[in-house]
């Protein structure tokens, strides 16, 4: 189905452009959505010579092994509520992997999927410029599909893993790119409606870090220990360190305290 979408661009109305190599998805869907690119346009690549991350880090992006792609939105939403955004399409990409495979997934704050620990997919939820037709919002993805075990660089140690070495099969990546798209799509129009109550709900069932002890590493640099509360209404991460406080968490790295992953 892969090359079905690369040969007809579209999933059910929306257009999918599928590149053999990108620097960045991201940055590609951002200057299509300055030119006035639709709502719902797709940007995905064979691989990214430069995929990015969290807080500036690479996405390691091998070709035609993952999913790598974009999602150009412009939600009914304020800049306030990006991390919503984050949290509610991390939901929807947790749903459709489960769709897809049955696998099991959890989520970590604020955007990553595991699977037993380790981590699967990743997202960058990044803002464009505003316009008449509104404030694009990049929705970018990267999940690992059908890499095995030699795919993942040393840094990653055994950090990482893919649907195909959790599931023992091979995926069609078209199907993937289908599913979550199109639970992204729905994810976010509930999130406009006003719902994100009943999403956090949902998004709170598969924590993976609610009740365990991690570290917050400030962006000042300055670490921060204690129990992750959850996310609040807002989406903030919630870490109630030993002396009691309670810290809102915007930004900078996290790790839990006892199986060495950090968010990226």
């Amino acid at each position: 189905m892969w090359e079905q979408l690369r040969d007809e661009g579209g999933i059910n109305g929306r257009q999918v452009l599928i590149y053999k190599r990108l620097n960045s998805t991201n940055t590609t869907a951002l200057n299509l959505s300055a030119e006035g690119a639709p709502p719902g346009t797709v940007v995905a690549a064979d691989s990214q010579s430069a995929g990015r991350g969290r807080l500036g880090r690479k996405w390691q992006s091998p070709p035609g092994l993952g999913l790598y792609f974009s999602i150009i939105s412009r939600p009914r939403l304020g800049l306030s509520d990006l991390m919503k955004i984050t949290l509610t399409a991390g939901l929807a990409l947790r749903t459709a992997i489960f769709a897809t495979s049955a696998l099991e997934t959890e989520l970590k704050w604020p955007n990553d999927i595991l699977w037993r620990g380790k981590k699967m997919a990743g997202i960058l939820t990044e803002c464009g410029a505003a316009s008449e037709k509104g404030r694009a919002v990049i929705i970018g993805i990267g999940l690992n599909v059908n890499s095995g075990p030699d795919d993942f660089p040393a840094e990653m140690g055994r950090r990482g893993v893919s649907m195909r070495m959790a599931a023992e099969r091979f995926y069609d990546r078209g199907l993937i790119l289908t599913a979550v798209t199109e639970a992204v799509e729905r994810e976010v129009k509930r999130l406009e409606s006003g719902a994100f109550a009943a999403i956090l709900r949902d998004w709170r069932r598969w924590d993976a870090s609610a009740g365990r002890q991690l570290t917050w590493l400030k962006p000042d640099g300055m670490p921060v220990c204690g129990i992750s509360l959850g996310p609040d209404e807002n989406g903030l991460l919630r870490i109630k360190d030993n002396t009691g406080r309670i810290h809102q968490v915007i930004s900078g790295d996290l790790r839990l305290r006892d199986d060495g992953t950090d968010n990226n």
